[in-house]
């Protein structure tokens, strides 16, 4: 038997009128209704564009009513299942799923995410409009495709949309197809999960699945509510809305949960609130976005349309900045990227004093949480701008360049520690010149036989006879020397040949050059004041 848990979705429509730190240049979209969507200026988006875009490899899950996968402005940024080959009946990945190519539909059990409804429900008054295009409207939000001169812009321009669809035509579902459509984001390479809808009964499977999501690194985002009570919104502190008050098993806060504000930069008045469940507040009144479109049903006629508000507009804000975090630093997960959307969004108090301390961190702030991403720590001086080339970061303040990947790896194990940052911020640093080998390495050229060991300061010594560089380097050292082309050597200075075991001393050569910054003898008085 079903669970009788039934979920809501929380969107309304109304009518309103349309209307110190340098990022890199603003980049502004053209596509032809940017400027109807207010919450993006409002964000201060193009300054955060001027650095990401997003990227094809970030997957946002969009649990919901289903998404017009062929609309014109989100069909590229539908995620495509590429283990999955299409409509040949077999489940080729395993997974438990037959044909699944862009998602699922838990209520139908089958692989066409859209949204379902009676060609005559809305005159029959069985289904309701609003319910029918809001997974669309979710999906365009976070990544209508941007800069292709049509409609709207998402907040992440590139990214994958995985449409699961758990809601009916009313906008009502079932706690059990929320749980299945979780687990499969998970299971499917999920990054975000975007939840706008909200239950008022409690479901430990649900909790369990969305603390399966948080303990697999992947980010929950779920819409506070515009539950009223009497005309008002209400206080989850008191009483409890689920998925967005859901907490893990040892108290854990496995829930981004997302409050609405309205144009003025405060609290909306349909707006659920409570310190308890509120992690931060973000743009939901008045959205102009992606609407279901069907060429046969005169109501779904618009690809685009306007006047929607709620708290599941709110959420998909944040889902949409989230996987612009994900794209720019891919290492970070689901707990870090909380954390930077926590930790650098602006207190609302002062807007909204009858519910301070009720509206979690306050409202999102991206150009600060990508000011955060460009700092530069010093426990992590790799950085990288939009092109290739790997720069060290050193203790006089000027950038290195790693001139190819041996150099980079005669360091370092891996490339998981460079940090991106944006060109413009990378011009900033002035460049000092090239990393040289780590002392201690061995080199030659095709055109000469000699073998040379490196030293500290880019010093190049030849080995004058390879019964030196075994008692040296050990009976593999044939294996250590890395040849390298001749333009190589403009790089580095000629030292004294080793003619001897004495001459070079490896263990000090090696301990000598502890880093980059003691290899080029970067630090100074200056630098250590």
């Amino acid at each position: 038997m079903k669970n009788k848990n039934i979920l809501k979705l929380i969107i309304f429509m109304t009518l309103f009128s349309l209307g110190n730190f340098c990022l890199a240049a603003e980049l502004v979209p053209n596509d032809s209704d940017y400027s109807k969507q207010w919450y993006l200026s409002d964000l201060q988006m193009p300054k955060v564009w001027g650095q990401e875009t997003g990227s094809g490899s970030v997957i946002v899950a969009v649990i919901d009513s289903g998404v017009d996968i062929s609309h014109p402005d989100l069909h590229d940024n539908i995620w495509v299942n590429q283990k999955e080959i299409a409509n040949d009946g077999i489940d080729n990945d395993h997974n438990g799923y037959i044909d699944d190519l862009n998602g699922w539909d838990f209520i139908e059990n089958n692989n066409n995410p859209t949204p379902k409804f009676g060609e005559n429900c809305l005159a029959a008054s069985t289904c309701t409009k609003e319910a029918i295009l809001h997974g669309t409207l979710i999906a365009g939000v976070i990544g209508a495709v941007g800069n292709n001169g049509f409609g709207t812009v998402g907040l992440a321009w590139t990214v994958k949309i995985m449409p699961l669809r758990v809601l009916n035509e009313n906008g009502a579902g079932d706690t059990s197809d929320v749980v299945r459509a979780v687990n499969y984001a998970i299971d499917n390479g999920a990054s975000i999960i975007n939840l706008s809808f909200v239950g008022d009964t409690y479901d430990a499977s649900l909790e369990k699945a969305v603390e399966r999501a948080y303990i697999n690194n992947i980010l929950v985002i779920a819409a506070a509510g515009n539950e009223s009570s009497f005309g008002h919104s209400i206080n989850l502190d008191s009483i409890k809305m689920y998925p967005v008050c859901f907490q893990g098993t040892n108290g854990e806060n496995i829930v981004l949960g997302v409050g609405a504000s309205d144009k003025n930069d405060r609290l909306a008045n349909f707006s659920n609130f409570g310190s308890s469940c509120i992690d931060v507040i973000a743009p939901g009144e008045d959205f102009w976005g992606t609407l279901l479109f069907d060429a046969n049903n005169a109501s779904f006629s618009a690809y685009f349309g306007g006047g929607y508000s709620g708290t599941s507009l709110a959420a998909p804000v944040v889902s949409g900045l989230a996987a612009l975090i994900k794209s720019f630093k891919p290492s970070l997960n689901g707990q870090e990227i909380m954390d930077l959307i926590l930790n650098n969004a602006d207190n609302l108090d002062a807007n909204s004093p009858q519910f301070a301390g009720e509206m979690g961190h306050g409202l999102i702030n991206p150009v600060k949480i990508f000011q955060a991403l460009n700092v530069v720590p010093v426990a992590n001086p790799l950085i990288k701008g939009s092109q290739d080339t790997v720069y060290y970061h050193g203790a006089d303040g000027k950038r290195y360049a790693f001139p190819d990947k041996q150099t980079y790896l005669s360091w370092y194990l891996d490339f998981s520690g460079v940090q991106k940052i944006s060109d413009a911020s990378l011009a900033e640093i002035p460049f000092g010149g090239v990393v040289n080998l780590k002392p201690g390495s061995l080199v030659k050229i095709a055109t000469d036989p000699k073998v040379y060991a490196v030293s500290r300061g880019g010093v190049l010594r030849w080995v004058k006879s390879e019964d030196l560089a075994l008692s040296i380097f050990g009976s593999a050292w044939q294996n250590k020397v890395k040849d390298v082309p001749d333009s190589f050597f403009a790089n580095y200075q000629s030292g004294a040949p080793i003619d001897s075991s004495a001459a070079y001393d490896l263990a000090a050569e090696i301990a000598g050059a502890t880093s980059i910054d003691a290899d080029k003898g970067l630090f100074s008085a200056a630098n250590l004041n």
